[in-house]
């Protein structure tokens, strides 16, 4: 046992409840109550972590840490403090284990066959496919024999589940990874990306939808090296290329001509299969969203207007939140850091007792705002957030992404999987 756990365990004052997850910094409460010692993971194991589809052989390490909890005696184990389901600021420890998570695979990579049942779809990628999304790739099909040269003559690349169509998907043992398959740093499980501006642009397109059971609402683009603002195109595929195609064709005269004759072709075949090319009309989902989030595509959930149930605004406006967190992106210090996430402390908590109250919007947004802002400091409140607001609205897929997307979340152009 080592020197520190033995101090724990012979300390003689209170156990505080909330264990090694107790975020408070008051020193009176650490007078009065002891907490566990926190085991640091081995730097050179960390270091030395899997990468997919490398050759080269990986050496396991074993932390001294990890073997001196093992020696612990029972009893010891018996009096260790339960951890809380209070919402924490800086448990981000958690998350990080996951990056050391090692992806199994074989050097030999295999793709799936792009006459696969499309099912593989749903099952990979817990969400079903429109028509549109189908009937597109058919068209590119029929047009040309090699798609991919047309859509790269307009900077254009199918991404995500097209790739099952080009032999690019491969096989994985761990499915999970599936669900981060180019899934940008910004994307939120609602928002499935099928497309992408070629090269290192973060630029990216994809279906929005509310409910994983349900089909996509709209297209819709973001840029995550710009913002987390997701902005609706279209109803449908061919709208949202058409209108890329309409702004890429004035980046440049070497590309314009290129971009006219695949608006052309797009717009010929949106009339053939009775596709409208208009872009979304987001009035109308005005009348549906209870609030617009800080990603600006809003967000929908059972509310009953009358009784004002399933849905109350958070305890503080979206200028002051805004404001907490850019203050919180700007500290320096630690001091300031726990300074602000205390100011950030009764919006968290509000939220997760609005969805004990069956408001479980308000914790949908409270998450959702949470993981806009993009900081390391709030990413484990933010899934807390997600999970439980998705799990009340029965939309359990979403759960399931989130919590994959915040272990392996990352930034970069390349959000394939076999870049993690």
């Amino acid at each position: 046992m080592s020197e520190e756990w033995q101090e724990y365990v012979k300390d003689s004052r209170t156990t505080c409840k909330y264990g090694i997850k107790c975020y408070q910094k008051n020193p009176e409460h650490h007078k009065q109550y002891k907490h566990p010692p926190k085991l640091k993971a081995n730097k050179k194991q960390r270091n030395d972590r899997f990468k997919p589809y490398n050759k080269a052989k990986v050496t396991q390490h074993v932390s001294q840490n990890s073997k001196e909890v093992e020696k612990i005696k029972d009893d010891e184990v018996a009096s260790l403090p339960s951890a809380s389901t209070t919402v924490e600021n800086d448990d981000e420890d958690k998350l990080e284990k996951s990056d050391e998570t090692d992806i199994e695979s074989d050097c030999r990579v295999s793709y799936y066959n792009k006459d696969e049942d499309r099912s593989i779809l749903k099952e990979l990628f817990l969400v079903d496919m429109p028509p549109d999304f189908y009937k597109f790739y058919e068209c590119l099909t029929k047009e040309s024999d090699s798609m991919e040269k047309l859509l790269a003559s307009v900077n254009l690349q199918l991404i995500g589940p097209y790739e099952l169509f080009l032999n690019k998907l491969p096989k994985l043992k761990d499915k999970d990874l599936y669900l981060i398959h180019w899934r940008f740093f910004y994307d939120p499980p609602e928002f499935q990306a099928v497309l992408k501006k070629k090269g290192k642009s973060e630029f990216h397109i994809g279906y929005y939808r509310d409910d994983p059971k349900e089909n996509p609402v709209f297209l819709a683009k973001n840029d995550s090296a710009t913002d987390c603002v997701i902005t609706p195109i279209s109803e449908n595929i061919f709208g949202a290329v058409y209108w890329f195609l309409q702004k890429e064709k004035k980046t440049s005269p070497f590309i314009s001509m290129a971009c006219q004759k695949v608006m052309e072709k797009v717009k010929s075949w949106a009339e053939e299969h009775n596709y409208s090319l208009e872009e979304f009309n987001m009035k109308n989902r005005l009348k549906n969203i209870v609030c617009r989030t800080f990603h600006s595509a809003g967000i929908v959930v059972p509310y009953n207007k009358k009784t004002q149930l399933g849905y109350r605004k958070l305890a503080e406006s979206d200028a002051n939140i805004k404001k907490m967190f850019k203050k919180l992106s700007e500290a320096k210090s630690q001091e300031e850091k726990d300074k602000i996430l205390s100011e950030l402390q009764p919006v968290i908590t509000y939220a997760s007792i609005a969805m004990d109250e069956c408001d479980f919007g308000t914790g949908l947004e409270a998450g959702i705002d949470l993981f806009c802002s993009g900081l390391k400091e709030l990413q484990t409140s933010a899934l807390k957030n997600l999970e439980v607001a998705y799990s009340l609205l029965q939309r359990e897929a979403f759960g399931k992404i989130i919590k994959v997307h915040m272990q392996h979340r990352r930034k970069g152009p390349d959000m394939s999987m076999l870049n993690i």
